[in-house]
């Protein structure tokens, strides 16, 4: 018995010995991991700080920082280092030119106006009269309606002032929060791109009942332009006042039309007024040709007039100092001369005449016939002169 109880004891004591080895081996292995542990959450909380904080800014945005919440600094370029959260924070603002759009003033069946054609096609036919909080529209200072589609560009210049002072979303790359009233109604959205859709809305209701429904549809002498130019002036004057760090680049007039149920009617005017313009045109054309016709003729016949004149006085100065020579010599010898003369007379008369037949009385009765068949040929002072005199007569 006593054998018994010592072999158990023995064997009790064998497994003692090999518990506690074991609970020691596994309690330095829990130490060890232990230890791992600590030092990578240690090396893990000095990255944190010491690495998580650095950024970079992308072109085209810029980085706003906080700490504790407290406004710090603007960066536009290059790389930075802040604190990490919660004690640092970085908000990033775009700051290239982005788009705000406003159909707010065109129906509420778009196609009717961009797409007519496939509209009236597929049966979508113009309603009988618009309708109020349905269909946008303008009213015109001649009482006329027009409907609308509008596109400004803008760009931020102020990041701090756009985040601070345009009620931005807590990122301010997202769309504007929509936000509900005490009763849950859903109504609407606010933030930057609501804000500057507002204003644009209000500076297109208000400059347009300033003019006619004619200037803005038809741009007649670029009223049209004009129109959205004056609508581009008060929205960047008013974006300027509020001084949210926004900047209006340009507005641009996408679509202009009178409402379907009068475009057919407004497309007749339209057509009779680019006929009257072609014939206008074509009035001025021809208006211009005739004047130029006009004046080259003019300037021909003076011309020629100038050079006729000189001629003429050329002669008769030429004639003059002949005749002066001429009563010179007669003066002199007056049967000379007047021999001469009418020698030179009776050769010039004679040359003009085809066929000469020369009848001469002789003494005591007899009778000469000479005739001469063959005329001489014209000398060159005789053919110039003969070329000239054909001239002023075809003329």
């Amino acid at each position: 018995m006593q054998d018994l109880e010592t072999r158990i004891k023995a064997e009790r004591s064998v497994e003692n010995s090999a518990f506690s080895s074991g609970f020691e081996t596994l309690n330095k292995s829990l130490k060890a991991v232990f230890s791992l542990l600590v030092a990578a959450i240690a090396v893990l909380l000095v990255w944190f700080f010491a690495f998580s904080g650095f950024f970079t800014v992308q072109p085209d945005t810029a980085v706003l920082t906080f700490r504790f919440g407290k406004f710090q600094q603007v960066y536009t370029e290059s790389w930075h280092w802040v604190f990490p959260f919660p004690v640092g924070q970085t908000v990033k603002v775009k700051t290239s030119p982005f788009s705000i759009e406003s159909s707010s003033f065109m129906p509420a069946n778009r196609a009717l106006i961009t797409n007519r054609k496939e509209a009236m096609a597929a049966g979508g036919a113009a309603p009988e009269a618009l309708k109020p909080g349905v269909d946008g529209y303008l009213l015109t200072g001649d009482a006329c309606i027009v409907h609308t589609d509008w596109k400004m560009t803008a760009r931020v210049v102020n990041p701090k002032l756009y985040y601070e002072k345009c009620m931005t979303p807590a990122n301010p790359e997202k769309m504007d929060e929509p936000f509900s009233g005490p009763d849950g109604e859903n109504r609407g959205t606010r933030g930057p791109q609501t804000l500057l859709k507002a204003i644009l809305d209000n500076c297109i209701l208000r400059v347009t009942a300033g003019w006619t429904v004619d200037a803005i549809l038809y741009n007649n002498n670029n009223s049209a332009f004009r129109y959205m130019k004056e609508v581009e002036s008060m929205v960047a004057k008013q974006v300027a006042d509020l001084n949210i760090g926004v900047e209006v680049l340009r507005v641009d007039l996408e679509v202009k039309s009178p409402p379907p149920q009068a475009i057919n009617a407004f497309d007749n005017v339209l057509h009779a007024q680019q006929q009257s313009d072609a014939a206008i045109q074509k009035a001025k054309a021809y208006e211009t040709e005739q004047r130029a016709l006009a004046e080259s003729d003019s300037v021909r016949m003076v011309s020629e007039a100038d050079s006729y004149k000189k001629r003429v006085v050329a002669q008769v100065e030429a004639d003059a100092a002949y005749f002066k020579s001429i009563l010179a010599e007669y003066r002199k010898s007056p049967e000379t001369v007047t021999v001469t003369l009418f020698s030179q007379v009776m050769a010039d008369a004679m040359s003009n005449v085809k066929d000469k037949f020369i009848v001469n009385s002789l003494d005591a009765g007899r009778q000469e016939i000479r005739l001469k068949l063959n005329p001489e040929p014209l000398t060159a002072k005789e053919k110039k002169e003969a070329e000239e005199k054909s001239e002023e007569e075809s003329k």
